[in-house]
């Protein structure tokens, strides 16, 4: 099989497989590379094009076809500006690991993160993103996101995110390009042939916050918050909960309800809103309305909880961080 597919940012919030991991040594990236074709020297920019078979094909066999979609020039200077603002150890990952990047009309997802060869030790990727996230900014498309974990009807009460004015695309690519960073250094546990998926060595990141992939350490089980659609079993809950619901998120150190439904996402999310809030300077607000009126707000990246694992993303800006056996221009880090 060509590739092996991971769903990410599903608004249903279901998985296909974790994506594959490994470093690998000079040669196996050597032969990588010249087996599918990537060099890292060539720019990401160049590399947007159209969706590879794969991709498609796993699309189909699930029901759905998408369409590949052209990018206007509006849309690709959107995209040009979301490469420029990662931070410098997602860029150069990209410029080394990243083999194609393009986007569908109608997909039922957001973004898709593909292991082009998950059976070989030095990974490949390719990234599929839902056009219609270009037409949308940060907080009009998480927004959009959030209230798919509640039941409005019949309620003037309604959920806001307020994450800026930022393009949606550069929310989108700091999730997705966290997941092919961790992929390939390992940041949350490797699954290797034969773990129970619950059961793995935990990481510096996930020690003591996660007791297995979609496993809450106990201190932070909460049954309300467990129960949110983004998890696996998860439902529609009453808006009228959602006070309560993010109560519970602010007794954990999860940056969102996304972030909190595997370790993943949890790194995902963290490294996205710390890259929006601390370096892009971009709000975090979560706010519940009663029609226009603002009756609670949480603003997650005041946590102490959620501050506490700020160290861990220092490695996202340090300028030798290796990903592969050169390292090409990147942003400069701080």
């Amino acid at each position: 099989m060509l590739a092996t597919v991971t769903c990410a940012i599903f608004l249903s919030c279901s998985w296909l497989m974790s994506v594959a991991s490994g470093e690998g040594s000079k040669a196996q990236r050597a032969e990588a590379l010249a087996k599918y074709g990537l060099d890292p020297s060539t720019s990401l920019e160049s590399r947007i094009g159209e969706p590879p078979a794969a991709v498609l094909k796993a699309f189909k066999d699930a029901g759905t076809k998408p369409t590949a979609h052209v990018l206007t020039a509006v849309e690709r200077q959107k995209v040009f500006r979301a490469f420029a603002a990662l931070p410098p150890l997602s860029y150069r990952t990209l410029r080394e690991r990243l083999r194609s990047f393009s986007f569908l009309d109608g997909m039922p997802n957001t973004a898709l993160t593909s292991t082009v060869n998950p059976d070989e030790p030095y990974r490949l990727f390719d990234l599929t993103i839902r056009a219609g996230i270009l037409n949308e900014n940060v907080s009009e498309f998480l927004t959009k996101k959030e209230r798919t974990c509640f039941k409005t009807s019949n309620s003037s009460l309604n959920v806001h995110v307020q994450g800026g004015r930022l393009d949606a695309i550069v929310y989108v690519l700091l999730h997705e390009a966290t997941h092919i960073v961790d992929g390939t250094l390992e940041i949350t546990p490797k699954i290797r042939p034969g773990d129970r998926l619950e059961e793995s060595s935990p990481t510096p990141f996930t020690k003591d916050v996660w007791s297995g992939r979609t496993t809450l350490a106990p201190q932070y089980r909460n049954t309300l918050l467990e129960g949110v659609g983004f998890y696996a079993g998860g439902k529609l809950l009453s808006i009228d909960q959602a006070e309560a619901v993010y109560k519970a998120l602010s007794r954990t150190p999860f940056v969102s309800l996304y972030g909190s439904n595997n370790w993943h996402d949890d790194l995902a999310e963290v490294v996205a809103w710390y890259h929006l809030t601390e370096k892009l300077k971009q709000p975090y607000r979560i706010e519940i309305r009663n029609k226009q009126h603002v009756i609670f707000v949480y603003q997650p990246m005041k946590s102490r909880l959620v501050r506490s694992r700020f160290d861990q993303m220092k490695k996202f800006y340090e300028s030798e961080q290796l990903v592969g056996a050169s390292d090409e221009s990147s942003p400069d880090g701080e």
